[in-house]
């Protein structure tokens, strides 16, 4: 029998549509690039303001050299700086990041709302254009993945520091 027939087998067993156990079939093999365990805690730790700890205002992750794991970017990790948190701050995170490679960036973004100072998580999809379309590829497929654990205010896709302006994160975080 084919996998289809199979999966309409299965589906009339269970009395549930076909379309979805094929497409969530699909969706679980999208990259195959897994998302490590740090990167989870690493991003609660960021989320989260504990009263014992420091507060992290980003995270950067990167997919590893063999392609199979979302990591925790080593070089680009918050140390507690004074200014976190400023425009200024994210700025430089963003023109710091590597031009010859992906990167995600989860960044507790501060900016004005209408009742006053705020701020939301945000995700950023680094993907600058000198990178090999392949790799584009994978951290675009990966970037599900990704998603499915941490919870964000607002998404946004960059290849460039000019993509990423203040008054556009603002003004979306304003309609989240």
């Amino acid at each position: 029998r084919s996998l289809t027939s199979r999966l309409g087998l299965l589906c009339s067993l269970f009395r549930t549509p076909v379309w979805f156990n094929f497409s969530l079939k699909l969706f679980d093999m999208a990259s195959g690039v897994k998302v490590n365990d740090h990167c989870k805690t690493l991003f609660s730790e960021v989320k989260m303001n504990r009263k014992d700890q420091t507060k992290k205002r980003f995270a950067v992750f990167r997919i590893s050299d063999d392609l199979k794991e979302i990591i925790t970017d080593e070089n680009r990790i918050d140390g507690g700086e004074e200014e976190l948190g400023t425009q200024e701050h994210f700025e430089q995170i963003v023109r710091d990041l590597p031009e010859d490679d992906g990167r995600y960036i989860v960044y507790d973004y501060p900016y004005q709302a209408n009742h006053g100072n705020a701020s939301k998580v945000i995700f950023v999809m680094w993907c600058p254009q000198n990178i090999p379309i392949k790799k584009k590829m994978l951290y675009a497929s990966s970037k599900d993945g990704l998603k499915k654990c941490i919870e964000y205010g607002g998404e946004f896709q960059a290849d460039c520091c000019d993509d990423l302006c203040h008054a556009d994160i603002e003004a979306k975080l304003r309609k989240v």
